[in-house]
């Protein structure tokens, strides 16, 4: 076996460009990126790795599905850019993989946006007949409502 001479430094830059990447994955596509694409597909084999994060942690649930849809859109793209021209094999697989994500991707934000609505109008209401009606009316009218809706 052959193990080629590796310095500190070169450990410690390529390391740099590894914790730049999983903070910006356009990071090698950006066009100021000064690295051959030799450079660039290496780094994009090694596939840097994003620790996990708890997504949901203090954060308003639709916003965050929102959030995260958009990502994966960005994602897409991002990755998309990366295909080469010999990769034709891959780009035929990556454009039906696109066309039916970003139809189930759709869908989900249309969802995630009435969802948004949705409370925003029940917080509305809410927030109204708190100031004009009693807690007993209130009450009640909460639970005609939950009898015409079930």
């Amino acid at each position: 076996m052959f193990y080629p001479t590796i310095k500190d430094e070169t450990v410690l830059m390529l390391n740099v460009v590894v914790q730049n990447i999983e903070k910006n994955p356009s990071y090698l596509s950006s066009p100021d990126c000064p690295y051959s694409d030799v450079i660039k597909k290496f780094f994009q084999r090694t596939g840097a790795e994003v620790a996990p994060v708890d997504l949901f942690a203090g954060e308003d649930e639709l916003v965050v599905i929102d959030t995260q849809i958009a990502k994966i859109i960005n994602d897409l793209e991002a990755f998309g850019v990366t295909l080469t021209k010999e990769d034709v094999s891959e780009k035929l697989a990556y454009f039906k993989t696109k066309t039916v994500l970003f139809e189930k991707l759709i869908s989900m934000r249309e969802r995630t946006f009435t969802l948004k609505e949705l409370n925003e109008f029940r917080s509305t209401i809410l927030g109204f007949m708190n100031e004009i009606c009693t807690k007993d009316q209130v009450t009640d009218l909460m639970l005609r409502l939950d009898g015409a809706l079930a």
